[in-house]
């Protein structure tokens, strides 16, 4: 049984989030830390 809660959350970008696949949000959130780090190194601060 799924709750309705887990249907929507009322943000677009949550909702677009949980249903990606794990493997795209894996991908996703692994570009997300390159380029964290990528902008902190090219602002000196890593």
């Amino acid at each position: 049984m799924v709750s309705d809660a887990a249907d929507g959350t009322g943000s677009p970008v949550v909702d677009r989030w949980t249903a990606l696949d794990r493997g795209w949000q894996a991908l996703a959130l692994g570009l997300g830390i390159v380029a964290v780090h990528a902008a902190g190194q090219a602002a000196g601060l890593f």
